[in-house]
């Protein structure tokens, strides 16, 4: 999901493709974006990369088809390796997009999109379409619905989750599992010269085909623990008090009837081994539940180890490793946010970790959590290898942005979501559970007056402190540029230097002086390459740790 010259310029001059299939529906739809071209139907949203490939399908807000893999792509060719594309043509409703080896055309309809794949090679060649391994059922002809994933010669089959279903019809076979994820693989083979058909059409499904998926993901009841621990996660970062002040908060159940329950925290700190010894939870015998803040000096990771009594007698005991106490923070704003860099990253220091809104992990990318689901890289790895090399505490990041976003979507009254979903992350988090949000966002609102982004800005930050009930700051980045030619907008900068002047954010980094060497396309592109990215989180890491060396006492 990359940036395109031509694709800006279109979105800049103001113009919309929003054209009807009048032969289809009124219904469908395609538009430019910042990350490519969404086109849509009365039930799908489908997102098309800047090179031509499908990224992301959903339907009814259920995603069925993502770029699950290092390629960022939810459908592709592939002969020997992935074939990169281009667009070529845009009309109405139907897009195109070839290379000297492949060419490949959309019709986005109401209830389906048409798809005309060409191998223009004279060596066979394959084009994948990926179904998320988070689709768990899936039938055939015969319309028996079993568990995904499947390997057969199937010609077409249908995908359900949630009450939503998809059809995907004109391939040669469906294999799987495939990837980290063990996702899904529909295969479709060309010989050399051929072109075929696939149709991927979209409907809710009938009542008892939602039952029969119901019963297929419902998980298999297992009796509880002994010790249920709610908190602390394996890998969770609790955000620091001061330099060397901080706690860890334990919370959970014991399914027995039990006396006493004793906790140690043990790993090192800022100030040298923890004492590793066994103290007091504070717990309510009556309800078989346990709530309490433990004192701890920032550090980590850390082990943490629970012991239930009965009398004199351990009746139950549970371990949580790689707890951190250091330094958090929410990540939110459009693609260079996310996940949309060239290639995803990792962090080098093992003290990065992430939070996706269910449970943390180590910060390696793509990120979990953002809401737009993409499969490349960010700063954050290298953001927070910098300040941990400096402040030696764990760092956590939880990450909630969406490629192609103004502020306008993001204003809390906006139905589309992404106000609430960066909120949701803000509320688990809790107060003071992390230090800032950092906000990176702008190339979106290039020609935006000043006066509106400031407005609407202000009406973001306010909002989210208000609604979270606890004062936190967030920090603005300079944001907003496009390609070599246009490097940077003057509307939205200022409008960012506002926000600066008039204390409703902290200054963020200049990202914009970034420029050709840092980015993707060998230089074209609005997102960031792997140099590039390292670089972006660098800077935040330095503007974060003046902010640091100020408030820690």
């Amino acid at each position: 999901m990359k940036g395109t010259i031509g694709l800006h310029l279109f979105m800049l001059i103001g113009l919309t493709i929003a054209m009807t299939c009048t032969a289809c529906s009124a219904n469908a739809s395609l538009s430019p974006i910042e990350a490519g071209y969404i086109g849509k139907g009365s039930a799908y949203t489908a997102m098309i990369s800047p090179e031509g490939a499908i990224s992301s399908i959903s339907v009814n807000g259920a995603e069925f088809i993502n770029s699950a893999n290092d390629y960022n792509r939810g459908a592709y060719f592939h002969q020997d390796d992935v074939i990169p594309m281009k667009i070529v043509k845009v009309e109405d409703n139907t897009l195109a997009a070839e290379s000297d080896k492949c060419a490949i055309s959309y019709k986005f309809n109401d209830t389906n999109i048409e798809i005309t794949t060409t191998n223009k090679t004279q060596k066979y060649m394959s084009f994948f379409i990926i179904v998320n391994s988070s689709v768990k059922a899936v039938s055939g002809k015969d319309n028996n619905i079993i568990p995904t994933p499947i390997t057969n010669d199937w010609k077409e089959a249908s995908f359900y989750k949630d009450s939503s279903k998809i059809n995907i019809s004109g391939g040669t076979k469906f294999w799987g599992p495939w990837g980290a994820g063990d996702h899904q693989v529909f295969d479709l083979g060309l010989a050399g010269g051929e072109t075929k058909n696939v149709v991927i059409t979209f409907s809710s499904a009938e009542p008892d085909e939602i039952n029969a998926v119901r019963n297929i993901s419902m998980p298999k009841i297992e009796k509880d623990a002994d010790i249920t621990v709610l908190s602390p996660k394996p890998w969770q970062v609790f955000q620091r008090k001061s330099r060397y002040e901080g706690e860890i908060f334990l919370s959970g159940r014991i399914a027995l009837d039990f006396d006493k329950l004793m906790v140690r925290i043990s790993g090192k700190s800022l100030k040298g081994r923890l004492p590793g010894k066994w103290i007091d939870v504070n717990s309510e015998t009556t309800t078989n539940s346990f709530s309490s803040s433990i004192p701890v000096t920032p550090g980590g990771w850390y082990r943490v180890d629970l012991r239930a009594f009965k009398g004199n007698k351990i009746i139950a005991s549970a371990t949580v490793e790689n707890v951190g106490v250091g330094e958090v923070f929410v990540g939110a704003g459009q693609s260079n946010s996310t996940n949309c860099g060239q290639e995803p990253i990792k962090q080098t220091s093992g003290m990065v970790s992430s939070f996706g809104g269910e449970f943390w992990r180590i910060a390696d990318d793509p990120q979990p959590g953002p809401k737009d689901r993409t499969g490349g890289g960010s700063y954050y790895p290298a953001f927070g290898d910098a300040l941990y090399a400096k402040y030696h505490v764990p760092i956590g990041v939880a990450v909630t942005g969406y490629g192609g976003t103004s502020v306008t979507q993001w204003q809390p009254e906006d139905p589309m979501g992404l106000f609430p979903w960066m909120m949701t992350r803000i509320y688990k988090l809790g107060p003071n559970g992390f230090r800032a949000v950092l906000w990176h966002q702008g190339e979106a609102d290039a020609l935006t007056p000043t006066e509106e982004y400031v407005a609407k800005m202000t009406n973001v930050i306010r909002k989210s402190t208000e609604l979270a009930n606890w004062q936190f700051p967030w920090f603005v980045a300079h944001a907003s540029y496009h390609n070599m030619q246009n490097p940077e907008w003057p509307l939205v900068r200022a409008a960012q230097s506002e926000l600066w002047e008039k204390k409703i954010a902290m200054q963020g980094p200049d990202t914009d002086t970034l420029r050709e060497e840092y980015r993707d396309f060998d230089g074209a592109g609005i997102h960031f390459s792997p140099k590039g990215l390292r670089a972006h989180g660098e800077m935040w890491a330095d503007i974060i740790s003046k902010y640091l060396d100020e408030v820690l006492d």
